[in-house]
């Protein structure tokens, strides 16, 4: 008997593997067949099935039953990963950095490509970015005017205020951001 112990996150379900070392190759064949079938994969380092869909655990139970699996489901709570400000992430090209400063379109880009933890504390920083209406810090640099080369974060406020009235396109944008954040 497989046991499992499954836990519905936003975007994906995890099935914890709790008896892998139990399982012959056969049935890591069958489970690695169901998941890839699914569009998911059998994740050895963390023995786990990931399976990029929503499904209820009763569900699941039934597919498992269809295809002649004995397999018992166990529902877990989804963890929240809550990590300081100060928390660095640990791979890339972005390895020592801090998550809150990491732009938006990367964190969305890790979301949707990672199956791990990082994934969800990225999840987790899109939505607490979303939640506090904090425009995500910008490290860009002004690219004309007296101005050039200047981080948009360190310019005056005047100029950011002329800016966010004057300008158009992403540069008002950009200074309405700074200004929101300064607030």
């Amino acid at each position: 008997m497989i046991k499992l112990s499954y836990t519905q996150y936003p975007r994906f379900f995890r099935c914890k593997i709790e008896n892998i070392s139990e399982l012959s190759v056969q049935t890591l064949q069958e489970l690695e067949a169901f998941a890839a079938a699914r569009s998911g994969q059998l994740d050895y380092s963390s023995e786990s099935l990931v399976i990029p869909k929503r499904i209820e655990v009763q569900y699941l139970q039934e597919l498992f039953n269809l295809k002649g699996m004995e397999v018992f489901v166990t529902e877990e709570e989804p963890q929240r990963f809550k990590i300081s400000q100060d928390a660095t992430i640990n791979f890339g090209k972005f390895k020592g950095q801090k998550w809150a400063d990491l732009d938006e379109d990367y964190l969305k880009w890790l979301s949707q490509n990672l199956n791990s933890q990082d994934r969800q504390i990225a999840l987790n920083e899109l939505s607490e970015r979303k939640s506090s209406k904090v425009p995500p810090k910008h490290e860009e640099t002004v690219m004309f005017g007296k101005h050039k080369g200047e981080k948009w974060e360190e310019l005056p406020t005047p100029y950011l205020q002329w800016a966010a009235q004057n300008l158009n396109g992403p540069s008002q944008k950009i200074a309405s951001d700074v200004l929101l954040r300064r607030k």
